[in-house]
């Protein structure tokens, strides 16, 4: 059974490491945003001496980023030339001593060497300020194995490249006297006799009696085959290192996997290797293997790993972040946190229990999940770091999977974090693109909301066959309502193979504190604490949006989104000029209906006057408002024109459409098109007015002349040639200043049709 469970996890990681490095296909595949993607399993994170953010991983993967938000590979790879290639020694043979580990197992299984594995996982890295130098930990294993050792390279540079230095801790060693009831298992244990490890030095200089060595339970480093031992008492696998720097600046390393659970190390600051002398005289540490903070058991289905502490100076709390599940798509990655007030524990989650407790633990961050925004499901989220940045800011860096490929490539992604009221940390809903200016104000938080609450337990698919929908976390829309309660929440049941086995509905209730932080649910039985923080979502247009994300006391976090509704008219009653109308909206994602009121067009109005020109009707558009005095918009009606040139009048017939129903005809008159002065001569008693000639639509010109430029006491005259251009004003008073305008006038029948008045001019008479 465990041989077979070694091909397909084989397979799950060779699928892995052949992923496409995700240009522009990965992100048109998996999101909407244009932020440069990579691809690292296993990220490890950290910011460099010289400000630029790094992540490192399995396979020798490393990239770099200014911002956390665009990321650039470093195109290192197990394949290829990497950090740990020096200038006269590739990395094989820079990793010679851990390698020989490795290497022995495959040969006593019966491997050829052109078959030999050559993994290296988990890496990670971090600025040891004593040594002035950047401590890289890394692993070497075969796979589906406790055949695995972690070792210690160091550079000056954070780029590499880094020199191996020493081994730290070595798995699936053969100490003692046992019956060999096979060839098989006399030749593997032979390869890993405990004299080819650091534990030889140890005998040797005193600090492990030998005695104890030959003690120890052959059964718990390993089973005959070499493989996982996962029940209580079990030794680590020596995979997944992670060091961290405690509250006075002291080194630790934390690893482990399936196999025995996870254990810290202390280090020594100065060669940052194993402090053998710290661990002899503690009590809860084994001299060599360290001391375990972890179990691994049924209830969690023998998984756990990648495992991350980081020490927080805000909170002063030390953070321990482990995976459950596989990491295969289908096998349900999570991630989980723990916490202590010291560095080696003991850790403890959000329900009280310890990470050493034999049931299901940790306060669950995030599982599988779709929220409306996105391009595709997020699958398998784990084996995660964290980086506590210079201003305090938190972040997780973990590698998801995806249902856009059914689950066959994986992406880095981080995600900003944020403390809790009291004491825990949470992850916010959307990837990290940018920290929003927009403040939390209580008047902000009522509205619907998308919802998911992670629960507490690993969900994985059945069968290979059976759809990723079923283990991903049930969606729903919840309406937090400024009275302080919860509208249409569900608390839903699940199972390890269903998120969703079915429902009930419960009671809400929730409250925030004054600056938008000290935010609080009450949701049936279950008491949450966290924040609500404005985030760009993963849409597009990377849209701000409030969301929430707050830690349960049953292990569980829930997120929400508020929500934007995306509406479908589901019954609608046309305005008419007599009467409001209304649209009932329905929407398509979360049902809700709205309401919304037709206001009456009441107003009717031209833009401007309309006039004749070239036997044509120049016609005005048409101003509608509203009761509320809103201008209707033109998609709303159409307007057609009917015109008779001959008595100069015309109509416009109005025909509403869309959310207004009926008719409407307004009836205006036409006027000939105006003309304008030219020049004014004064001559003693009399002006000479020039104007421009408009001829067409018009039969005449009428003059308008005044001492008073308001044109009170006018007199007019007429030229009844259309053709004139030019009229001498005769019997004026001398020395007087005249005002003077002019317009066109279309005669029909005995009705005389003007246009409107030119602009004045003025002229004094000599």
């Amino acid at each position: 059974m465990k041989k077979l469970f070694s091909i397909i996890l084989s397979v799950t990681l060779l699928i892995s490491v052949l992923s496409p490095a995700f240009s522009a296909y990965a992100e048109d595949a998996y999101s909407y945003l244009p932020s440069s993607r990579v691809s690292i399993h296993d990220p490890s994170i950290l910011r460099a001496e010289n400000g630029k953010y790094y992540c490192v991983g399995s396979h020798l993967a490393m990239a770099k980023s200014d911002n956390l938000i665009n990321w650039k590979s470093l195109d290192s790879s197990i394949d290829a030339k990497n950090y740990l290639t020096l200038p006269d020694k590739s990395w094989k043979e820079n990793l010679a001593e851990p390698l020989e580990w490795t290497n022995a197992y495959q040969k006593a299984i019966g491997r050829d060497e052109s078959e030999f594995e050559y993994n290296c996982w988990a890496n990670s890295i971090i600025y040891n300020p004593t040594m002035k130098k950047y401590c890289l930990y890394g692993c070497c294993s075969v796979w589906g194995t406790s055949s695995s050792d972690i070792w210690l390279a160091v550079s000056d540079n954070i780029e590499g490249p880094y020199e191996y230095s020493g081994m730290l801790v070595y798995s699936d060693i053969c100490c003692a006297e046992k019956s060999r009831d096979t060839e098989y298992q006399g030749a593997r244990c032979d390869a890993h006799d405990y004299s080819y490890t650091n534990m030889k030095a140890l005998v040797d200089n005193g600090d492990i009696e030998y005695d104890c060595i030959m003690s120890r339970p052959a059964q718990y480093f390993a089973d005959w085959n070499g493989y996982y031992r996962n029940e209580l008492g079990a030794y680590p696998n020596a995979i997944d290192p992670s060091p961290y720097i405690d509250a006075i600046g002291e080194m630790w390393l934390v690893y482990g996997s399936f196999s025995g659970g996870c254990f810290v190390l202390k280090l020594d600051n100065n060669t940052g290797l194993p402090d053998y002398k710290y661990m002899k005289k503690i009590s809860g540490f084994d001299v060599y293997f360290g001391k375990r903070i972890s179990n691994t058991n049924s209830e969690t289905e023998g998984t756990g790993e990648g495992p991350f502490i980081v020490y927080d100076k805000v909170s002063r709390y030390y953070y321990f972040f482990l995976t459950y599940g596989g990491l295969a798509a289908n096998d349900g990655y999570n991630l989980r946190v723990y916490r202590s007030k010291r560095p080696d524990g003991p850790y403890e989650d959000a329900s009280g229990n310890l990470a050493t407790d034999m049931k299901n633990t940790g306060l669950k961050l995030m599982g599988n999940y779709k929220l409306d925004c996105q391009k595709t499901a997020y699958l398998s989220g784990g084996h995660s770091s964290c980086l506590i940045d210079k201003d305090g800011s938190m972040y997780q860096a973990y590698h998801t999977r995806f249902t856009a490929d059914g689950g066959i490539g994986h992406q880095l992604r981080i995600h900003k974090m944020a403390r809790t009221p009291d004491g825990w940390v949470v992850l916010l809903p959307f990837e990290y693109q940018g920290d929003s200016s927009k403040a939390v104000e209580k008047s902000d938080i009522a509205g619907v909301y998308e919802f998911i609450d992670s629960n507490n337990m690993t969900q994985k698919k059945e069968t290979p066959e059976s759809p990723f929908s079923d283990i991903i976390l049930p969606k729903q829309y919840i309406k937090l309502n400024s009275n302080g309660t919860i509208s249409n929440i569900k608390d839903y049941s699940c199972s390890l193979y269903k998120a969703n086995t079915g429902s009930r509905a419960v009671s809400g209730s929730w409250s925030i504190g004054a600056d938008g932080v000290d935010a609080q649910f009450k949701i049936g039985d279950v008491t949450y604490k966290g924040v609500f923080e404005y985030q760009k979502d993963e849409s597009k247009s990377a849209k701000t949006v409030l969301t929430f994300s707050l830690a349960g006391n049953d292990n569980s976090t829930v997120w929400g989104v508020k929500h934007s509704h995306s509406n479908v008219i589901s019954a609608k009653t046309p305005a008419k000029a007599s009467a409001n109308g209304s649209i009932k909206y329905k929407c398509s994602l979360c049902g809700e209906i709205t309401a919304k009121t037709i206001y009456a067009p009441k107003s009717f109005t031209l833009s401007k006057t309309a006039y004749i020109y070239d036997s044509k009707v120049k016609t005005p558009s048409v101003v509608i408002k509203d009761s509320k005095g809103a201008v209707i918009d033109k998609s709303n009606y159409t307007v057609s024109y009917s015109s008779n040139k001959a008595v100069g009048s015309a109509k416009a017939k109005i025909t509403f459409k869309n959310n207004y129903s009926g008719s409407k005809t307004l009836s205006f008159k036409i006027n000939p098109k105006a003309t304008s002065l030219s020049s004014l001569t004064a001559a003693k008693g009399a002006i000479t007015v020039k104007w421009k000639k408009q001829a067409v639509q018009t039969s005449g010109y009428q003059l308008q002349y005044s001492t008073d430029s308001a044109f009170k006491s006018a007199k007019s005259l007429t030229v009844s040639s259309a053709k004139a251009t030019s009229k001498k004003i005769e019997k004026l008073k001398s020395k007087k200043k005249y005002y003077i305008r002019i317009r066109t006038y279309k005669a029909v029948g005995k009705t005389k049709y003007y246009s409107a008045w030119s602009a004045k001019k003025s002229i004094k008479t000599k």
